[in-house]
């Protein structure tokens, strides 16, 4: 590695890749006034859409770095997925625009150039965010000795330096180069797909297209989908078949014959067509030392469920607050242990989810697909049952505690969220005084934590958790999910105090 490294400082945190987790993760990590670098390979943007759909968990997390009114000005509001069968009869409806625990649009739709500008401005103005565009990371030694990483980049010039950190978190997509040079392998769930993206520049509204919700059309013959990702955008996808080739299927004659029954060939222009394989992949590892992982490196979801993004911004958000502890000197660096058993196992349910509805969507022996259409044309319940899905809480932990696992309601308080009043801190809700206990002090002075009684809060949301959650007190963490409930805070801190700061809870 160059020794005449041309920047001396030591950044807290150097976060490769400025993708949405990745700028995302950065303005977190901005808010906390962390010094930190961004180093980002490509100068501007991707000029056209991969992701394409956000959850309320994901706009939660965006509501915290500030940008979340941008944001939302710009997207579709998602009403429902239809599935329908090969003569595009209903199968089955499930609604997308029931009110969500985050207070915020369960499902939306967004034109990704758009929406990932708007997330780099926003990580690139705290003070504190340095932002490197332009610049390829090529190599990674870890000097555990010092509590330092250097990373060897190079420009577009060709000028190689290098840059020092003391913790690295690569965001830098499936063929993620922290990964690699890390030597971090991938288990496979047993899912690899071939698919043809094509995007189009199209009037949703005037072709009768789904302008705004998913059609998923379950034709054994070629199971495809259609989604709005803007206005005036549309996706459709199909699956490929054994034997067909990438270039036969990219040919303009086989992209017009797929789109025919839906929207004439004079009526649309073709922003991109691809053929991506789609897996189901989790990383065996998320930490190797001072260096971690998060989104696409870490995990691959198929598109059925719409949550690969979405599960890299939790990953943002679980490790964020955890790095400002560590960086701070607030508690130990165990407690980044904490970012894979919490994350990993949520990845991988969500990842299986997506797969066993893809596998009910993407049936291609006829017999069993006309078998499949008949149940849920009847209602059968196992039959819908195979299609829903709701995020699987955290598991138990060192910071999953019982009653944990759930995001927190965000009621709205006198015109504010909660998450906005609150800030980027722990909550303590209680439904007593004598609740709060003896440690309610150390959750003040050492973990910065806000204290509020349920009573003085007045909000229908809250009560109507509380009879669904008996308990007298609940601890919410920095990303909003609940840490756990008791009857008693004193509790809670004596379970969790040695893991979340050095100087424990004293009575």
């Amino acid at each position: 590695m160059n020794k005449d490294s041309t920047m001396e400082k030591i950044y807290d945190v150097a976060v490769v890749g400025m993708g949405p987790v990745g700028a995302v993760l950065t303005a977190l990590l901005g808010k906390y006034e962390l010094d930190v670098i961004n180093i980002e390979k490509d100068r501007e943007v991707f000029p056209l859409p991969r992701a394409a759909h956000i959850d309320h968990t994901g706009l939660r997390t965006i509501q915290e770095t500030g940008c979340l009114d941008e944001i939302l000005a710009e997207v579709i509001r998602n009403t429902r997925l239809d599935l329908l069968n090969a003569d595009l009869e209903l199968l089955r409806r499930i609604p997308a625009d029931q009110r969500s625990v985050s207070g915020l649009p369960t499902s939306v739709y967004f034109y990704q150039p758009e929406f990932d500008r708007t997330l780099r401005k926003t990580a690139a103005s705290f003070p504190s965010v340095t932002a490197r565009t332009g610049v390829c990371m090529t190599a990674i030694e870890q000097h555990a000795d010092q509590g330092l990483v250097k990373l060897e980049v190079v420009n577009e010039a060709g000028a190689h330096e290098t840059i020092t950190a003391r913790w690295v978190v690569g965001c830098d997509g499936a063929r993620s180069p922290t990964r690699e040079l890390s030597g971090i392998t991938l288990s496979s769930l047993d899912f690899d797909e071939q698919w043809l993206v094509i995007d189009l520049k199209v009037d949703a509204q005037k072709h009768r297209l789904p302008a705004d919700h998913v059609i998923e059309v379950c034709d054994p013959k070629r199971p495809y989908l259609t989604t709005p990702i803007a206005k005036d955008r549309q996706r459709f996808e199909f699956m490929l078949l054994e034997g067909e080739d990438h270039a036969t299927m990219l040919k303009h004659e086989t992209i017009a014959g797929l789109l025919a029954r839906w929207i004439p060939e004079e009526a649309y222009t073709i922003d991109r067509a691809a053929v991506y394989t789609f897996h189901g992949i989790i990383a065996d590892e998320w930490r190797k030392e001072r260096v971690l992982i998060a989104g696409d490196a870490a995990h691959q979801t198929p598109p059925f469920l719409g949550q690969g993004m979405c599960t890299g911004i939790r990953d943002a958000a679980n490790l964020a607050w955890k790095l400002h502890r560590v960086v701070r000197g607030l508690c130990g660096d165990a407690i980044l242990d904490t970012y894979q058993s919490e994350r990993a196992p949520h990845a991988a349910k969500v990842i299986k989810a997506a797969i066993r509805i893809g596998k009910v969507i993407c049936e291609l022996d006829p017999e069993r697909a006309a078998e499949r259409d008949r149940l849920l044309l009847a209602n059968d319940k196992g039959s819908q049952d195979n299609l829903l899905f709701s995020l699987p809480p955290l598991e138990e932990g060192p910071l999953v505690r019982k009653g944990g696992g759930n995001l927190f309601v965000q009621p709205r308080l006198h015109e504010r969220y909660l998450d906005d009043i609150v800030g980027s801190r722990f909550l303590i809700v209680a439904k007593s005084e004598a609740a709060v206990g003896h440690s309610a002090q150390w959750w003040q002075t050492e973990m910065d934590a806000h204290v509020a009684m349920a009573s003085e809060l007045d909000s229908p949301e809250l009560e109507r958790w509380f009879k669904q959650n008996p308990c007298q007190v609940v601890v919410v963490r920095p990303d909003r999910y609940v840490l756990g409930t008791s009857d008693l805070l004193d509790t809670i801190t004596e379970e969790v105090g040695n893991v979340l700061a050095c100087k424990a809870v004293t009575a």
